[in-house]
Order: structure tokens, then sequence, then C-alpha cells
């Protein structure tokens, strides 16, 4: 084959050259994108004997893979109606509500069991077996409990909920009861769970997806008002509370008058011991603040504001009446692409979840 001219050549390893440096172009790029969907994560973690977490049985037991996720959100002031002197106010009420009307439930059902998937696969490269829930629903621990199974996205009993349980997980609670506004079943530890299973290693995850936070204003004149803000975030603690939600011991008997905190973590124990109860090893995994899952949902804010009505009493009209209250109400759907949404959530679990697995058996 006779040889090619010299300027063939050159402009074949030109080509060939550009060619390479497109593809790394387009890998860094993707590589940049991916990282850019999240924000600053700041992890935080506290252990007991964490390093005795390794040791012992090479069996696991997944206590609860918990998704929760946010859909709908409400916030309200009110301002009393009342008077000083010879002035009054009707009351005034101001309501704003967010809510989520474009999720896609099969994209959130196949990312919930990517996660779960990929913790199992993880665990089973360490050696772990894992232990399943039929086994487990033998023990003193889960006596009375009740048990139930994934796949499915249900609405909870937090106002604004979802639940997300992956496909092949199986777990027991128990019912959230009105006196605590809590599930009963953490009066139950894991330590007590690990040393029915011959102090296997329980694995506990909980993962909270939120998309709002309400503003706080001092407000201190004459005016109800109320502001939420949209940031879609893997929320390290969050409390799910709604129009009814009310402070002091009414909470505690009424369960319409709801306040329930939720938090994420990736939590760790093994063993219990004889004095005392407490786990014999134990690892804690959550977040210093929130992890913002960027690029899904645009950051705005949705406000609502009602002034009271003043009257003031003189002596051509001495006697002034106001009756009923100011009412303001503003609602707002937004609609985000599901599939992004769904694969932030990915993204986000992915790396909380990474990390704290790492930090014990890695």
């Amino acid at each position: 084959m006779p040889a090619l001219p010299l300027f063939v050549t050159i402009k074949y390893l030109i080509m060939k050259i550009f060619s390479k440096v497109l593809a790394l172009f387009l890998v860094l790029n993707f590589s940049l994108g991916y990282s850019q969907e999240l924000g600053e994560f700041k992890p935080k973690e506290d252990s007991y004997k964490d390093k005795k977490l390794n040791e012992g049985s090479k069996k696991l037991y997944i206590s609860s893979f918990n998704i929760n996720f946010e859909i709908y959100k409400e916030a309200v002031d009110k301002k009393q109606a009342g008077g000083f002197g010879r002035s009054v106010k009707s009351g005034a009420k101001a309501k704003a509500a967010i809510g989520l009307s474009s999720l896609d439930k099969d994209a959130l059902q196949q990312k919930a069991d990517q996660l779960y998937t990929e913790f199992i696969n993880d665990v089973k490269k360490e050696g772990y077996e894992i232990i399943s829930a039929e086994e487990a629903g033998k023990t003193e621990t889960y006596k009375g409990w009740k048990n139930s199974s994934g796949p499915a996205i249900f609405e909870t009993d937090m106002t604004g909920i979802l639940s997300v349980v992956p496909t092949g997980h199986s777990f027991y609670y128990k019912d959230r009861t009105a006196f605590t506004n809590t599930i009963q079943g953490f009066a139950k530890t894991p330590q007590n769970l690990s040393e029915d299973l011959d102090n296997a290693l329980i694995a506990d995850i909980s993962l909270v997806y939120v998309f709002t936070e309400v503003g706080n204003d001092w407000n201190i004149g004459n005016q109800a008002k109320v502001k939420i803000f949209v940031n879609y975030r893997l929320a390290n603690n969050y409390t799910v509370s709604d129009e009814n939600t009310s402070s002091g011991l009414t909470s505690f008997v009424d369960k319409s008058k709801q306040s329930v905190g939720l938090q994420s973590h990736v939590n760790f124990t093994r063993g219990k011991l004889k004095i005392g109860g407490s786990a014999a090893s134990q690892y804690l995994g959550y977040m210093k603040s929130d992890l913002e899952i960027n690029g899904v949902l645009a950051k705005e804010k949705v406000a609502a504001y009602s002034t009271q009505t003043q009257a003031t009493a003189t002596l051509q009209n001495p006697i002034v009446i106001i009756r009923g209250s100011n009412y303001s109400e503003k609602t707002k759907w937004l609609e985000p692409d599901g599939v992004k949404y769904a694969n932030g959530m990915y993204l986000a679990g992915n790396k909380f979840i990474k990390h704290h697995f790492n930090n014990i058996f890695k």
C-alpha cells in the first residue's frame, strides 16, 4: 500500500486528537453537570464505639428504609379581634399554600428502588447476609407490630407528606398515637432488635425530601402575613405542621393539632449493653444543614396578607362595632419535571447514604 501524503497524515492526526479532546470535554461537562445538581453537602455524625460495628455477626437487618417527600404545604397567620381604649380591631387571617401537581409516580418508585438496591449490593460486597423481614418478625421486639411491603407510594397521616416504599423492602411499624404524636416503635430500640437477632447489625435509613420553607416575620402590626419559599432539598430536620397546629398540651390529646418532627439519617446499631440497655456500638449519621437539589424547582415566594379593620369611638359616634374577620388566601401549584424531580431525589439520597456507609465499612 503506497504511503499517504504528509498533509493527509497530519490531517488524520489532528482529527484524531480533536475527537479525543471532544470526548474528554463531554465527559467532564457531564460530570460537572452531575455534581452541580446538588448544593453543598455538610455531613455530621455521632458515634459510640463505631469501630466495633464491623465486629461479630456478618448478618444485617434493614429495620427501615423510609423515603418521605412533601407534596403540599400551607401556612397560616392570624390576628385576633380586640380593642384597647376607644379603638377596636377586626380579626385578620392570611393563608398561603403551595403544592406539586406533576410528579411522576413511576420515576419516584424507580429511583427509590435504585437507592435501596444499591444499598443492599454495597452491604453484600462487605460480606454481609441480609436478614429477612420474616425472620425479624419472629422476634420479641416486633411482637404486636404490623407489617408492610413495597413497592408502594401512599399518603401518610402527616399533612402533605407521601411515602415511597422500595420494591422488596418489608418493614414493621406501630400506629402513631394522639398522646405522643410519634411512632411508638422508637420506644423499642434498635439494640433490642439486634439482641433478638444474635447481635446482628441493624440499619435504619430515613430520607426526608421537602420543597418549602416558611418565612419568619416578626409582625407586631395590624396585618396577618405569611410567606412560603420554594427550595427543593434533602432535609436534615423538618417539622410537618398544618393550620390546626397549636402549642401546649392540647397538641398531645388532639391528633388534628399536628406537629411531627422528621429527620434524614443513616444509623447503624449492634448489640446491647447488659447494664443500662444502651447500644454496645452505634453510628448516627445525619447532616449539619439541608442538602439543596438544584435545577428542578425555581426558587420563589408565595405570600398572603390581610390587614385588620380598625375603628375609634368619637363624641359623635361613641359606640363602634366591627364584626367578622378579614381573610386573604393565596395558593399556587407547581409543575416540576417529574423525571428530574425523581432524579434529584436519587442524587441527594445516594450522596447521603454512600458517605455514611463508607464511614463505617471503608
